[in-house]
């Protein structure tokens, strides 16, 4: 019967939890806990000691899931996986930096978490083998005796250790005075030897030559030995100094191997959070934006809103809020048909787009209803300035496949904090004044005016800010 992967789940949040650990039983996994804090989690990992750990990147108490996992790389060997429903850079490279296994975003899709699991496991599981065999390569190293043989100028092997006996499988009355020693060489290193000896030979300085060579012991069987001749100064004889390497050799086939396998699957680690932080900005823009036009929805477009009233706050400036309804754009949709409606708010946007300046933002909340934020304003006359820029943007007419229509809008416009310092209070006080420029025959503009709401609350005047006085009715 095969052994379940055991998996600790470190997840704070119930629900989320729950969930997790029932997809993780659905896809044949064990289940050993689930901790809710970054202390518990280190202590319970120690204590359980699971194949893995899925971790979500925010935990109860002092220490969150980045931290925590940091800390247990540091004690123990257990692969973790990040779960997150953040795409912040900061959380995103820190979270990167205690080198993890894996991303999995909320929401997570189950064969997504399936193969994120089995991914970050053969990748443990690769690294360990690497570890290990990079420790038999340096044992073996370290405990490797030589073979020695005292060799004459005719290659007639004089002497041989213990080492060499062994190393060969033949005896010292085997050998001794009875073998050349290239008779141990393969037919393609003998002829090599011979050149490097023949070095060593005429060079006359005792100088050593270095080299890798196929021994063949006594059963046929090749070793991979690392040769050093060195001739005995003033003698015709040479040292020959053999290490068995074969098993180095075949530990360094082994880790490239290895190596190359976990490059691999390094390569698809690094796709896959790639992938995952493309589908992730997918999914922010698309929360953020409108899906017809791409420019900001409601959403995104309060909340720079509410950045720009800070930034008005600190500089004494006024901001408008503009909001643009199509006149009689019912009756495109009536007469050309849906897609003739949508060509046209797209190619509006675009226009729209085109007269703002790079510090202001266009947004649709609906329909055909635009917004477009002026941000850094002095005067009320800058805003008469852009609004009739806006409605020139407009005039000119729009090919829709084929046919020229002409659009118009009605524009209410309140002005921050004149008018309101709420995102919904500003956009109540443009909607009332859009509302009176469309009554006044559309095609108009209209600012927000005491008289449009007579019971609204009047607001308190701020200190510093340009003095602003709006009549009604003017545009």
């Amino acid at each position: 019967m095969a052994v379940k992967t055991r998996i600790l789940i470190a997840e704070d949040d119930v629900q989320g939890a729950k969930y997790l650990k029932q997809s993780l039983l659905l896809l044949g996994y064990e289940v050993t806990g689930i901790v809710a804090e970054g202390d518990l989690v280190i202590d319970a990992a120690i204590e359980q000691r699971p194949d893995l750990i899925v971790m979500d990147v925010t935990l109860n108490g002092k220490v969150d899931g980045i931290n925590a996992a940091e800390l247990i790389r540091s004690r123990v060997d257990i692969p973790v996986i990040f779960l997150t429903a953040h795409t912040e850079e900061k959380i995103f490279e820190r979270a990167k930096a205690t080198a993890p296994y894996a991303f999995v975003t909320k929401p997570f899709d189950i064969s997504q978490l399936a193969h994120s699991i089995d991914l970050a496991l053969t990748k443990h599981h690769l690294e360990k083998r690497v570890r290990e065999s990079e420790s038999k390569y340096r044992t073996i190293f370290e405990v490797s005796n030589n073979a020695m043989m005292i060799i004459g100028e005719d290659a007639v092997i004089q002497m041989v250790n213990m080492e060499f006996e062994r190393l060969a499988g033949y005896g010292k009355e085997q050998v001794e005075h009875r073998k050349l020693w290239t008779e141990f060489l393969t037919g393609d290193d003998q002829a090599m030897v011979e050149r490097e000896i023949s070095h060593v030979w005429s060079d006359g300085t005792g100088i050593k030559r270095h080299f890798e060579a196929s021994l063949v012991d006594r059963t046929g069987s090749a070793r991979t030995v690392y040769t050093n001749v060195q001739r005995i100064s003033g003698t015709q004889t040479f040292i020959v100094s053999m290490s068995d390497i074969s098993e180095i050799k075949r530990a360094e086939t082994e880790i490239r191997e290895l190596n190359r396998e976990l490059s691999k699957v390094n390569e698809e680690l690094v796709q896959e959070i790639a992938e995952r932080k493309r589908y992730e900005s997918q999914l922010k823009h698309q929360a953020n934006h409108d899906s017809l036009t791409g420019l900001p929805n409601r959403v995104l477009l309060f909340e720079l809103m509410r950045q720009s009233f800070a930034f008005e706050d600190r500089h004494n400036k006024l901001m408008a809020l503009m909001l643009l309804d199509l006149d009689n754009f019912k009756d495109v949709n009536d007469s050309l048909g849906h897609l003739s409606g949508d060509i046209l708010l797209k190619k509006v946007a675009k226009r729209l787009q085109q007269c703002i300046r790079k510090y202001d933002t266009v947004g649709r909340i609906g329909g055909d209803e635009f917004v477009i934020v002026v941000n850094d304003i002095s005067t009320v006359n800058d805003i008469k300035q852009f609004t009739e820029k806006v409605r020139g943007t407009l005039q000119e007419p729009f090919d829709i496949l084929g046919k020229e229509i002409l659009v118009t809008a009605s524009i209410g416009i309140a002005i921050y904090p004149v008018h309101g310092t709420t995102v919904k209070a500003l956009m109540k006080m443009a909607d009332i004044a859009m509302y009176a420029a469309k009554r006044s025959g559309r095609n108009e503009f209209r600012f927000f005016s005491d008289e449009m709401a007579p019971l609204r609350r009047p607001q308190t005047p701020v200190k510093g800010r340009p003095k602003v006085e709006l009549r009604h009715g003017i545009h």
